[in-house]
Formats: structure tokens, sequence, C-alpha cells
């Protein structure tokens, strides 16, 4: 994001941000909360706006010292290029020396990787570990339905009992006019029927691969297996739901919850345990991933991630802050207001600029952003019970515990209590202060 950027229709948005911030204020003390925020985490596991607030200023200030050393590598670089020893890293400039540091330091030809990734082959694997880590059996169907041809249709059943569990539709490639991300959408909630029997969810994956080219097979970088792992774990929570109601089963779970068994798999695709079971030159087989290329993938992951989260921290305070509890009447100056937090946690702003006014997460997630930190910090906690077991990532009995005490029981329970008896213990914070670099 450059400072121009920063400028982006701030002339007719700032105006209505002004409007719907003061709006929802009144809102929620008219329905009795003393904010907005409080009214939108009532039902998410933080509960409220302080507690979330709380939560992402004690990670500014345990991420300060990883945040500093980063800059501080940045600045060297910035001063050798520009031979002025008094250079210091901007707003416009930190995602170009963010981006020399890596390649400087952390050098990955992850086009060269892309051969250990076919996407038949990395489909299959991924198949097996989630089969055999969950108790599970796949089975490809012929559609009775599908929106294109190419999709694919999948059964789920419980490799023990032969147990029908549910559905997944595969529509894994881009095309004119379709949805560009990558996403797992509901087609049918789980749910208990009044003669009780149970209706099976149904969920479609829906991403946008690179499509076999030239002869040569699709072929993933690294990035796109890390999503692949992630969104085909929103499928299994999906779909291994066993709740009675479907406003409470699968990923009908708090948003401030509901990334964090995907977030934890991701860790899966930087395991060397894990890549060899199916990770290989398409040309070669017998060729794996060597072993110092997947610890250069780990030492990238986490190079500059204390400045990636800084910036997703301000983020995060600036939607709190606008949500947060207003004198009844009072105006709202958003562009002043979160100007002040984006400078003081990130890099300093000009003033006449306004982030806010293209923040598209304020308007439908609105009191919400502070979530994707909450779910990471969980993610990096339920992570460290496949590290600590025999099996390691692909450890079955702790992918059955998973299984049941978190997929299966969706939000029919309190969240906390599913990831409390998953993790045999409470939840703790300093898995996810490892993961960015800090603690032992």
């Amino acid at each position: 994001m450059t400072a121009a950027e920063y400028g982006l229709a701030q002339k007719t948005n700032v105006p209505l941000l002004n409007k719907i911030v003061e709006l929802r204020a009144d809102i929620a003390r008219k329905l009795g909360y003393a904010s907005w925020d409080d009214y939108q985490i009532e039902e998410k596991m933080a509960k409220n706006g302080a507690t979330a607030k709380a939560f992402i200023q004690s990670l500014v200030h345990d991420i300060q010292p990883k945040f500093e050393a980063e800059i501080a590598t940045m600045q060297q670089l910035k001063a050798s290029e520009t031979h002025d020893p008094g250079a210091k890293i901007e707003l416009a400039d930190w995602r170009y020396y963010q981006n020399q540091l890596m390649r400087k330091n952390y050098s990955i030809d992850t086009e060269a990787l892309r051969v250990y990734f076919p996407y038949e082959r990395v489909l299959q694997g991924m198949f097996s570990i989630y089969q055999s880590i969950f108790g599970l059996k796949f089975e490809q169907l012929q559609a009775p339905y599908s929106w294109f041809d190419g999709v694919t249709l999948w059964a789920v059943s419980d490799a023990r009992t032969n147990e029908p569990m549910g559905l997944f539709y595969l529509d894994m490639f881009p095309r004119e006019g379709k949805y560009n991300h990558f996403a797992q959408f509901s087609i049918q909630p789980g749910t208990r029927l009044a003669d009780g029997s149970y209706l099976r969810p149904t969920v479609a994956l829906l991403c946008n691969f690179p499509p076999p080219a030239n002869g040569a097979p699709s072929l993933l970088d690294h990035r796109e297996v890390e999503t692949l792992f992630h969104e085909f774990g929103h499928c299994m929570h999906s779909i291994l739901t066993r709740a009675n109601r479907g406003r409470f089963s699968g990923t009908n779970v708090p948003g401030d919850f509901v990334e964090a068994p995907s977030q934890m798999l991701e860790n899966w695709t930087f395991d060397k345990a894990v890549l060899d079971t199916f990770a290989a030159d398409y040309r070669d087989p017998s060729k794996k991933i060597p072993a110092e290329i997947i610890g250069k993938l780990k030492e990238a992951r986490v190079a500059t991630i204390g400045t990636t989260y800084r910036r997703q921290f301000s983020f995060g305070l600036l939607d709190l802050a606008l949500h947060g509890p207003r004198a009844t009447g009072a105006r709202v100056d958003a562009q002043t207001e979160t100007n002040a937090i984006l400078s003081d946690v990130f890099f300093p702003v000009d003033s006449r600029t306004a982030f806010v006014a293209f923040f598209g997460h304020l308007m439908g997630y609105d009191g919400g952003y502070y979530g994707y930190a909450w779910a990471d910090a969980i993610a990096a906690d339920m992570a460290t019970v496949f590290e600590q077991s025999k099996g390691g990532y692909l450890d079955r009995e702790t992918g059955m515990r998973l299984r049941d005490e978190v997929y299966a029981a969706g939000s029919a329970r309190d969240v906390t209590e599913s990831i409390e008896k998953f993790l045999g213990r409470k939840q703790s914070n300093l898995p996810f202060l490892k993961t960015l670099g800090l603690g032992n």
C-alpha cells in the first residue's frame, strides 16, 4: 500500500463512514450496549470490545522487539541503497525493503518449487493425510448435478464404521465469471431431522489453481499448497459435524474462532515428514524437496512477520476504536482517529490521507478484525498438540481428538470448552508468540 493509495476515495467515503459509525453507536445504545463492538462481539469468544482490545494491545507490546529488529534491518538496506546513513523506513517503502530483505537473506526460487507440487498428486496426498488422521474414507461419485464440467463430487464416510459423513464438491480451476478467490461454501449444513435421522452436510470448495497447460500438469507453488490444506480444513470442519442444529454445525462457530482449525493445518505444509508423503518432482518422483529448502521456507515465514502483524494489529485497533464507547451525540472524525492509531502502531501516515476510506472490513466485519489474530493464537496453540505427539503432524490419535472435540462439536457447546478438551489444558498465547519469533 503506497502513501497515495491511502487517500483513495476519501472525499466520498469518509463522510459516509463518519455517519455509519455514529449510527452504529446509536443503535448499540438503543439495544442496551455500551458500544457497537460490545454488540458485535457478545456472541464471539472475546465477548466484548474491551477484551478484544486488551488482547491486541498486549500483542502490540510483545511484538515490539521483533518489529524494531526487522525495521532496523530494512533501514540498513535503505541506507546502503540510498547512500544515506540516516535513512528511515517510511510507509511508502516498507514493502519494497521487506521484499529486498527476503531476496537478500531468504532467496527461494518459488517457481522452481512448483515441479514438486503437481496438483493431482498434492490433492491425493492431502486426501491420504486427512483420511488417515481423521479416520475417514473419500470416494469420488458421479455427480447427479454439477454447475460446470470438471467439477467433481466426493463422498466422505467413517473408515471404521462406513457411516456416511457428508459430501464435498471440488471446483478447482479458474474460468470466466467464476468467483476468483479460494473459499469453502456450505450448500447444506448438518442437521438432525425430526425423525432422528441426520441430514448430512454438503459443501463446495472453490479454488483457482493454475490449470494444466502445454502438456504439463497443473503445478502449484508452496503458498497454493498451504491454501489448499487450509481451505480443505474448512471442508472437514463442515463435514465432520454432529451438531443437531444447522445453526451450530460445522463452521457455524464464533467468527474469532472459525479460522483457527484450518489455520493450524497450514503447519502441515512446512513439515518434511508430511511433504515427503506427496511432494515430489513430477518428472522424477524419486526426488523430494531437500530439507534445506524446507528450512528456508520456515525461516522466510517468520523473517518479516513482526512487520506484517504490526500492520494487522493496527487495523484491529482502529476497528475497535471506531466502534468503541462514544458519548451520545458525539461526532465522529474517522480519518483523524484512525490515522493516529496507524501512526502509533505501524508507520506515520500523512494526516491528509484516509486509509479507512477503503478499508472494506469495516463493512460486514466491523468490530471483528481482531479475530484474525485471535484465531491465529488458538491455531498455534492447537498445533502444539500434534507437534508434541508421537506421530507429529501425522498422529492418528491426535487427529481423532481434533475430529471429536472440535470438528464434531461445532458450536453446539462453548468453543472454549472444545479447545480445552482438545488441548487437555487451558489455552495459552505462548505458542503464538513463538511463531512470531519471540520466546523459546
